[in-house]
């Protein structure tokens, strides 16, 4: 036989892939020998080696086999474009979903690493504005239940093109804390790297009185009590809201009693920051 043609085996060995690939795409017609002989031997042409390698380089954008037969019967450079196109979106697509994927990771390491140090200290701390994805709100909305407004709030999120969804903090108005309604979540929020108009606000800069609590979220009460009092004994005069950021919850820890939530409420010792 002419030299240009080689053996099952050989083919196999030049493209770096196991025989039964080749066995399987010639018994659903996708990539076939050049020659057949009659003991059922095959052989295949060096100029196939070319054709093997587009089937590869498809795979490898993500084509299923049948979708790669249906291209190769009709190529051509118009197809290949508008196919190089739809891959591309898909490319971005998945590069966002990892980008988004690692700054969640690298958040919840944050997080972890900051429940781990923290104590059940009260104190005042100056903190930087934060751009976050606030929620509609539902502080007057009694009559749906939370787990109506998660399942509200994750299609909220997915609108919005996040593919990965982060912790969601809360937060409280001050006057219903006052008021003993430890409970009454006026929104729900995660942080953003970027401005959404009429989508996203700003946490404003300023001194914040910062606590930790580690236990029940039923218990969290507990915590604000302290800070209120906290807060009167040391004539400090609080803002308008209070954020809650859940640095240790079910994904960390099974053990209720061991969950720890930062607490963050606005305070009137930088003007800025009051109404």
């Amino acid at each position: 036989m002419h030299e240009k043609y080689f053996t099952t085996g050989e083919f196999a060995k030049m493209c770096n892939v196991e025989k039964h690939v080749l066995f399987h795409y010639d018994s659903i017609n996708l990539f076939k020998p050049a020659i057949t002989k009659e003991n059922g031997y095959r052989y295949y042409s060096y100029d196939q080696y070319f054709t093997f390698y587009v089937i590869i380089n498809l795979k490898m954008l993500g084509m299923s086999l049948n979708d790669i037969k249906i291209y190769l019967e009709n190529r051509n450079p118009s197809l290949l474009l508008k196919l190089l196109e739809e891959k591309s979106v898909e490319v971005a697509e998945k590069i966002k979903w990892f980008q988004d994927l690692q700054k969640t990771i690298e958040t919840m390491k944050r997080s972890t690493t900051e429940a781990l140090n923290s104590d059940d200290t009260i104190c005042l701390k100056a903190l930087p504005k934060e751009i976050i994805l606030r929620s509609d709100n539902i502080e007057n909305t009694s009559g749906k239940s939370f787990a109506s407004f998660m399942q509200e709030y994750t299609k909220f999120s997915k609108s919005l093109g996040i593919t990965i969804q982060e912790s969601i903090g809360s937060i409280l108005s001050v006057k219903n804390l006052q008021n003993k309604k430890f409970f009454t979540l006026s929104y729900l929020y995660i942080r953003s790297n970027s401005f959404i108009k009429g989508k996203t606000v700003i946490r404003k800069p300023g001194v914040y009185l910062c606590g930790y609590f580690k236990g029940r979220y039923e218990d969290t009460y507990e915590i604000y009590t302290k800070m209120l009092n906290y807060a009167d004994k040391n004539n400090i005069t609080l803002g308008e809201y209070s954020f809650e950021e859940y640095l240790v919850s079910d994904i960390a820890e099974k053990e209720l009693n061991n969950y720890i939530t930062k607490i963050m409420i606005e305070t009137c010792e930088n003007k800025a920051i009051c109404r």
